[in-house]
């Protein structure tokens, strides 16, 4: 499909038209060598972050891109232009002003603008901390699903990085040391970072399970100590019940530092354990540790009221811990949600970020969950005032406060959701204005009459072009905001931060009417609504050989076309196609919670690059996957190398407390939960649901929930899916018809070339297949005439794309639905939700839907009632990778052929009747296999293409690249996201 190895014309001219049109372009070309010199100096490979040349500035008004609608139902005709998104890296310090301010502002997959203030520097992948280091310095921590995470030293007076810290999980790399980088080896970061004395700092380990200290000396950071640590057993009636970390033969259970702190005498450090529910007290002369359990997933300290109290925030209790440093005792808990405990069924508050007063004992707790910000009096262990951090009156949940800061008399609070600082009076409470930020601020501090604030996901991405992974190709931001200039600038800052995600009174007033205009006519047609979710795909991986897309497909990008995917080309064809609608996370962890809650909560953000690193956590339990651990009480008659795909489903009020899905729920719960309120009847195929803190499920929910639906296995196929949920909705005909259906075919995300799974070609085949077969059915029912079918997929991790790594595919289909119609309007999941509330009537669930767009302009006054097409057969030959197969593998495949689930009675009747016979990969294979069943996206990505096209193809589109590069006069290595990718 890859012959035709020139750049296409599409492709071509849009780069010229970037370059040409760019006014700050021969500024830009003289600063290329330089920036990237110093990115060879300062930071190893493995962090480098993706710079597309070709897309370093885009044209003035980038902010509001002007994109094509086409309004031709019925008939395609191919776009043309498509929108001008770039990869935006920020590579040197800039004071924003009005020549910079187009070149720092940025378009998000949902929509939402940013356009950070003040100067502000490029970091490295999802920066979560930073802390004055004397004077001169800032230290930022950046712990990202990245071979290496870091610390990086920046000047406060020009914002230049001066220093940096490399940590590696496993060896360091010695290549990568210089002059200014150091690297150290077996190391890993995770969130917590605190200054001693002498340019000293500390670092919370999380996999490493140690703290590291380090000092920062003759231009160069040094490590001094490591200080190791030991998991800790907490109650067990405490939540989380069961140690939630990997466990792996002889891998020790992990304390988890996540934060530090040091002691009023400097003589003790204070380290957090997330996974022992615990704080240590490091002695720091003697090395001696003591411990003491605080309660569940401690996230912060802060020393407080003079250095006599030691305060705790605790992510999982809705409460924080206040104890005596000097004693090392606790002193007890401060309530600051309600109450929780095993039969709760809320989503808890979060309690993250804590900045003490030092005027008194008062210490402010950041509740992420709730956006809002409570003060606790550390002396007589009350909550003494709550402060709500939402944007406008009434609004939902979606602000996640998770970064506190208290200089001149004023409260600094950093909202992830909103991309801003908050600014408050901290005598009054009284909110003074908004402070722009990047995109997702997880950290501040104040140094020098000035607040630095880091943000995770800087300024998002552009095209990935080089098949960089969206989990990590987005560098992060520090920004500096002179404290002199707030009086003068915060009113413009606040317009702007308001504008920026839409929230001003006059764009909401106008979306809300824009919105009941269409709202009327679904209410008067659609009566049903299905909701089909698949796995991992960017549009130019499914449609980048779909000619009817014009330029908004790059043929070069396209890994599965009409022989795999006959069935949604022609779907595409027949219905709407949405060619700009982004994932609005990165990763599947993110994905299925934006596809069921309009959101997802600021644990799963936090946590997911360390699981998908293998940095020692597990993934959430009840995200698409058996809740019961390897070992755990309830798991003991199922083979050890077998998967359940149905622990998610069965014996759902026997799941127990060893499950903990609870502390990942956003506020409002899921989509399901709204439904069950307001009474809309609905079956849930696959897709997990809130429950208790125990793991258990309500009584009422369990009544919607397909049981016999397969889960996550990639042995067993989604025509078998598809067959339990027709079988299912044919046995409920009438009013026993579902109004809504959300239904998970998961093949299309492949095993890659993980030996004896099916190749690629086929999973994607299958799920073609299975996908148009259930939609047919679906055209066949007399519920048709008043239905609407979504398909999308759950994010856009595994391959890449011409226009933004987080674009992927989706349709709409239905007798109300134009045909042949190409919706070129900027929409992400989250419009797929708010069309879905706004056909049931039901309230948002956070302020990433309440501020979106229901569907508009796909809609037609002339229905077309006749049922889908008969699906095209499957082309693809069923076949298997090749390798050496385990007998357990073999039998898991012949029992995932009959849709059978896994128990030890049938492997012990079946274990010895099958020989793995095939054969062993070959040795020159260039990408060791692995199973793929929760993985990053570039190695399923490499698999998936090497196993469909072959190598030859991919040095094809490698050498697509080059030549891109050389027409640009830039390295390849400007094009690189760095080994990690």
């Amino acid at each position: 499909m890859v012959e035709d190895l020139t750049i296409s014309e599409s492709l071509s001219d849009w780069i010229e038209y970037v370059i040409a049109n760019n006014a700050l372009s021969h500024r830009l070309q003289e600063k290329r060598s330089l920036i990237l010199d110093i990115r060879r100096k300062l930071l190893p490979r493995p962090v480098l972050i993706a710079v597309l040349v070709l897309g370093l500035h885009a044209p003035a008004g980038f902010a509001s891109p002007v994109v094509p609608v086409y309004h031709n139902a019925g008939s395609i005709s191919a776009p043309t232009s498509i929108p001008e998104r770039d990869t935006r890296d920020v590579l040197h310090p800039i004071t924003v002003n009005a020549t910079d301010k187009d070149w720092v502002t940025h378009v998000l997959p949902t929509g939402r603008i940013v356009s950070p203030v003040g100067t502000v520097d490029g970091t490295p992948n999802f920066a979560t901390n930073v802390v004055a280091l004397g004077p001169d310095h800032i230290a930022v921590l950046a712990n990202g699903a990245t071979r290496a995470q870091t610390v990086t030293l920046y000047d406060t007076k020009t914002l230049r990085a001066v220093a940096q810290l490399a940590a590696y999980k496993e060896n360091a790399d010695p290549r990568a040391a210089s002059s200014t980088l150091s690297t150290v080896g077996h190391q890993s970061l995770y969130q917590g970072i605190a200054t001693g004395p002498d340019h000293t700092f500390f670092t919370a380990g999380g996999d490493s399970n140690d703290v590291a200290e380090f000092r920062f000396e003759d231009g160069k950071i040094h490590l001094l100590r490591r200080y190791p640590l030991q998991w800790q057993a907490f109650p067990k009636d405490q939540y989380p019940y069961y140690y939630q970390g990997e466990r792996k033969p002889g891998k020790a259970r992990l304390f988890y530092p996540d934060a530090v702190a040091l002691g009023p005498n400097r003589r003790h450090l204070f380290v957090a354990g997330m996974l022992s529910n615990s704080v240590a007290r490091i002695d720091l002369k003697t090395g001696q540790t003591q411990y003491l359990n605080v309660g569940p997933y401690p996230f912060a300290l802060t020393l407080a009221d003079g250095g006599k109290r030691l305060v705790v925030s605790l992510w999982g209790a809705d409460a924080v811990a206040v104890l005596d440093p000097t004693d090392f005792k606790s002193l007890g808990t401060v309530a600051v949600g309600p109450q929780t405990g095993p039969d709760n069924l809320a989503a808890g508050v979060h309690p993250t970020a804590l900045v003490a007063r030092t005027d008194g004992p008062q210490v402010y707790v950041a509740l992420a969950n709730t956006d809002q910000v409570v003060e606790v009096d550390s002396q007589t262990l009350k909550s003494t005032a709550v402060l709500n951090d939402s944007p406008y009156p009434d609004a939902p949940p979606g602000s996640y406060p998770d970064a506190l800061a208290i200089a001149d008399g004023k409260l600094f609070v950093a909202n992830a959701g909103n991309n801003d600082v908050a600014v408050y009076d901290l005598a009054s409470g009284k909110a003074l204005g908004l402070i722009p930020t990047g995109w997702y601020p997880t950290g501040m501090t104040v140094s020098q009459d000035a607040l630095y604030v880091v943000a995770a996901k800087g300024l998002g991405t552009g095209p990935n072009v080089q098949h960089q992974w969206v989990g990590n190709m987005m560098d992060g931001l520090v920004q500096k905001i002179p404290l002199n200039e707030l009086s003068e600038k915060l009113p413009g800052w606040t317009k702007a931060a308001l504008d920026n995600d839409g929230f001003s009174e006059p764009q909401r007033r106008a979306r809300e009417a824009e919105d009941q205009k269409v709202t009327g006519f679904l209410r008067k047609h659609i009566r049903y609504v299905v909701f089909i979710l698949r796995e991992n795909k960017t549009f130019d991986e499914d449609f980048g050989d779909y000619k009817p897309a014009g330029a908004w497909a790059d043929s070069k990008l396209d890994l599965y076309g009409p022989r795999q995917v006959p069935n949604l080309y022609d779907l595409a064809h027949h219905y709407t196609l949405f060619v700009n609608f982004m994932a609005d996370g990165e990763v599947t962890a993110q994905g299925h919670q934006w596809t069921t809650a309009a959101s997802d909560s600021d644990f799963v953000q936090r946590t997911w690059p360390e699981y998908y690193s293998g940095r020692g956590l597990v993934g959430n339990p009840g995200w698409t996957q058996p809740l019961i651990p390897v070992g755990a009480p309830g798991k003991a008659d199922f083979h050890p190398s077998s998967d359940n795909p149905y622990s998610d489903y069965r014996n759902l009020s026997a799941l127990g407390k060893w499950t903990n899905p609870w502390i990942s729920y956003p506020e409002r719960l899921f989509l399901f939960n709204d439904l069950l309120n307001h009474h809309v009847s609905f079956e849930d195929f696959g897709e997990f649901v809130s429950r208790s803190e125990a793991g258990n499920i309500s009584a009422a929910m369990k009544q919607h929930l397909a049981t016999g639906f397969p889960g996550w296995d990639r042995m067993i196929l989604d025509t078998y899916r598809e067959k339990v949920a027709e079988n299912w909705l044919k046995a409920h005909p009438g009013a026993k018809f579902p109004h809504f259906i959300y239904i998970w075919l998961p093949d299309d995300h492949t095993a890659g070339r993980a030996p004896c799974y099916y190749t690629p070609d086929y999973y994607v085949a299958n799920n073609d297949y299975a996908t148009a077969k259930f939609i047919h059915y679906l055209s066949t029912t007399p519920q048709w005439k008043h239905m609407v079918v979504f398909l999308t997929e759950d994010d856009a991790q595994s391959g890449a794309d011409h226009i933004d790594a987080h674009r992927t595919l989706a349709l709409a289909m239905g007798p109300w639905v134009k045909q042949g119609f190409l919706e070129t309007n900027l929409y992400s999941q989250v419009n797929i939700l708010k069309t879905t509330e706004a056909i049931f009537g039901l309230p948002p669930m956070s302020q990433w839907d309440q501020n979106a767009s229901v569907f508009r302009g796909i809609w037609t006054d002339h229905p077309d009632f006749a049922p889908t097409p008969k699906p095209t057969p499957i082309q693809i030959p069923v076949a298997f990778n090749s390798g050496a197969c385990t007998n357990v593998k073999l039998l898991r495949r012949e029992v995932g052929m009959t849709g059978h689930s896994l128990s030890g009675k049938w492997f012990k009747e079946h274990e010895d009747t099958l020989e793995a016979k095939l054969p062993p990969l070959a040795k020159d294979v260039r990408y060791s296999p692995t199973t793929l069943l929760k993985v990053p996206g570039p190695e399923q990505m490499k698999q998936e293409w090497v196993a469909a096209k072959g190598e030859k193809s991919y040095d094809q589109v490698m050498a697509y690249l080059r030549r891109i590069a050389a027409k640009h006069h830039a390295p390849l290595a400007a094009f690189r996201a760095g080994e990690d990718e």
